[in-house]
């Protein structure tokens, strides 16, 4: 049986991360992380033409 690293990379840089800011390695990483929540980098995308639900109850009020 083989056994695997069993020890945590962070998710930015892939250093080993540390305890004190896990799952990342530094405060660097932790921020840059924090950075691309702000601006939006992590999203889901949506599938072309789909309107989002708030659209379909506006333009049941309308017409309504």
């Amino acid at each position: 049986m083989s056994r695997r690293s069993t020890r945590a990379v962070c998710p930015i840089c892939a250093k080993p991360a540390q305890a004190a800011f896990r799952p990342f390695c530094s405060v660097r990483c932790k921020d840059e992380d924090l950075r691309r929540w702000l601006v939006g980098a992590y999203r889901i995308p949506a599938s072309p033409g789909e309107p989002p639900e708030d659209e379909d109850r506006a333009r049941e009020e309308d017409q309504g």
